[in-house]
Parts: C-alpha cells; sequence; structure tokens
C-alpha cells in the first residue's frame, strides 16, 4: 500500500466529488469507503443515487479524508473476487455493514477508484 493509500486507510468517511452529468459541476457526496490495495472501493445498495450516476458519467473524479486530496478514476467492479473482498472489507471496517450483512443485507453494487494521485 502506498503512503498516500495509507494516509487515509483509517478515515471514518470520504468525500466523493464528481462532475454532475448535467450540468458539469462538482456534486459532493460522503461515504464509506475501504481500501483494496492500491485502490478505493466504494459501494451501494443502490446504482440510481445521484452520485453513482454523475461518477459513471464523469469517472475522473476526487476524494477527499484525512485531509488528503487525491483524483483517481471511478470504475465500476466487475471481478466476482474484487466485489468480495470490497464487501468484505468495508464490512470488516464498519460496525453497521457487518450487522446489516448478517440479515442478508449488503452493497449491491461495488465501485473503484483507481490511479490514485495528488490532487
Amino acid at each position: 500500500m502506498s503512503r498516500i493509500v495509507e494516509s487515509i486507510a483509517r478515515a471514518r468517511n470520504l468525500r466523493l466529488v464528481a462532475r454532475g452529468r448535467k450540468s458539469g459541476q462538482p456534486r459532493e457526496v460522503t461515504i464509506w469507503f475501504a481500501v483494496d490495495g492500491e485502490d478505493l472501493v466504494v459501494g451501494t445498495l443502490d446504482e440510481r443515487r445521484n452520485w453513482v450516476r454523475n461518477a459513471r458519467a464523469n469517472p475522473d473524479v476526487e476524494v477527499e479524508a484525512a485531509g488528503v486530496r487525491l483524483r483517481g478514476r471511478f470504475e465500476d467492479v466487475s471481478d466476482a473476487g474484487l466485489a468480495e473482498r470490497a464487501r468484505a472489507a468495508l464490512a470488516a471496517k464498519y460496525l453497521t455493514a457487518r450487522i446489516a450483512g448478517w440479515f442478508g443485507v449488503r452493497q449491491k453494487h461495488l465501485f473503484a477508484i483507481r490511479g490514485l494521485r495528488a490532487a
């Protein structure tokens, strides 16, 4: 894990900034995240959320956690192995996600933020 990724790994939340798919204006959302190697992973139960649709339309995003700002590329996770690792990492980090998993509720849609570099 690089020093940049390591510096934000323990942060509770991540601020994701993506350009609006219609307006082109920056749109922010605060979400849970986990680290997978050099990438960040995020998830949601509902891919119709505006932050997902904006980031899919404009995948060059900025993230901020623990006072560190980074840029990266937002991508859908299609690899089953990565998806399971991401769910496990999110459940390990967040008690609420772990408890929800006991009842079969988990992130249905997972995304990776790759190619992280200083903003």
